[in-house]
């Protein structure tokens, strides 16, 4: 029986002797066995500590030799065995819960002398390389020629970054790395991105700039994603829109999007409500949509787009009446009821998805004033870059009023811009 996992070796008689006794844990490998060449009805079992600066390991006999356990952690992979001769506790940390379980048990029949017959003993032999090697968390990949196209990527990743690699996709082996939380590929010719990144389900930053980008596909804004990603960085890409559904990206705090082609946020950008930092410099934006002011960030960069200039609050349209089919899309969006191709005909899903929010959160139509208001960014961010070289703060925003109320509210009294529903 043989149990992969870190241990400290800790000695009880140190702190005796006016010493600290302080250990560091190192990637070790544990077998419980017998001698080479001992009568198998001896029952005297071994316990073997490998690690990578002693391969032949310490031998420790387990037969009335255990003090005590401690186990109080052992879902988590760790526990303690604290052995009476020599007078040292073995600290195990990181290892697998259930093999952890499985090889204290072991330990203990060994320690009793009893049923040493169901004991999968393990032949006490040096250890590999492989079973004492810390397993490699992070890799680096910066030139062409270091790239492996042959071996597979260690499943152990956590960090993973390639660049300047000339790489046109994501390939196969990088999504399936489960316990990556850090990808970046920054600095390549990709393209496209696959749905099969979402194979990547332990990912809480994805860093792409500079690469061949048009548009981010919304299938990733779903979960895991959804639930996982904290920092997204698209920034020197050719999108030209993002997909609304990345509004759904509930945790995210760190939103890169400059020197793309996109020319206005997402409606719902106001959803973000974890969005800390937002850099957009650099695009074609030339108004902001009115779920804008609901964002509280520390920083925001929107320097470099083509800003309308600003000027006083006006209203753009004529409200007109609402029809009875803009009545019963409203209710169907208010109170959010299910639809979709095989109930009604496309063209109606095509109106629904066409919706709008009034300031007021209503969804709206035809029926509708288009609204164009200027927002100081101060009351959106701690910190905000000037939109352009004059050191301008204040940006249009591009709203919708559903009905002659909220015209009189939003037209005559520009800061109930700010009552944020």
């Amino acid at each position: 029986m043989r149990l992969t996992c870190d241990i400290d070796i800790a000695s009880r008689l140190l702190p005796s002797q006016g010493l600290a006794g302080k250990s560091k844990s190192i990637r070790a490998s544990l077998s419980i066995g017998k001698r080479p060449g001992t009568d198998s009805k001896e029952g005297v079992i071994f316990l073997l500590v490998c690690t990578a600066k002693d391969k032949t390991g310490t031998k420790y006999r387990l037969k009335d030799n255990v003090e005590q356990f401690f186990t109080k952690f052992i879902a988590e992979g760790k526990a303690t065995v604290r052995l009476k001769d020599p007078q040292q506790d073995l600290r195990i940390n990181k290892a697998d819960p259930v093999q952890l379980k499985n090889f204290l048990s072991a330990i203990r029949l060994a320690h009793q002398n009893t049923g040493l017959d169901k004991l999968q003993l393990t032949p006490l032999t040096k250890a590999k390389t492989s079973q004492v090697e810390k397993p490699q968390t992070r890799m680096v990949v910066m030139k062409q020629r270091d790239y492996p196209l042959t071996k597979a990527f260690p499943s152990t990743l956590e960090s993973l970054k390639i660049s300047h690699c000339a790489l046109t996709r994501i390939e196969y082996r990088i999504l399936g790395l489960k316990k990556l939380t850090v990808l970046d590929m920054s600095h390549n010719q990709i393209r496209t991105l696959p749905s099969s990144v979402e194979h990547l389900v332990s990912l809480t930053e994805l860093h792409l700039p500079c690469n061949q980008l048009s548009e981010f596909p919304a299938g990733l804004c779903k979960d895991p994603f959804k639930s996982n990603l904290e920092v997204l960085d698209l920034s020197e890409n050719k999108l030209k829109m993002l997909p609304p559904a990345i509004c759904g990206l509930a945790n995210l705090v760190n939103l890169k999007i400059e020197k793309n082609e996109i020319m206005r946020l997402p409606q719902a950008i106001g959803r973000l409500q974890g969005l800390k930092f937002l850099c957009s410099s650099h695009n074609q934006i030339k108004t902001l949509p009115a779920g804008f002011i609901r964002l509280s960030l520390d920083t925001i960069d929107l320097f470099g787009n083509p800003f309308l200039d600003d000027g006083p609050s006006t209203a753009m349209s004529r409200l007109e009446f609402p029809t009875l089919l803009e009545l019963a899309s409203r209710m169907i969006k208010r109170y959010r009821l299910p639809y979709n191709e095989n109930e009604i005909p496309k063209p109606l899903c095509d109106y629904l998805d066409s919706a709008k929010r009034c300031l007021c959160g209503t969804p709206c139509f035809q029926s509708s004033v288009h609204y164009l208001a200027r927002a100081d960014l101060h009351r959106v961010a701690s910190t905000v870059i000037s939109l352009d070289q004059r050191g301008r703060v204040h940006a249009p925003i591009e709203a919708f009023l559903c009905s002659q109320r909220c015209h009189d509210r939003y037209q005559n009294n520009p800061n109930a811009l700010w009552h944020k529903k």
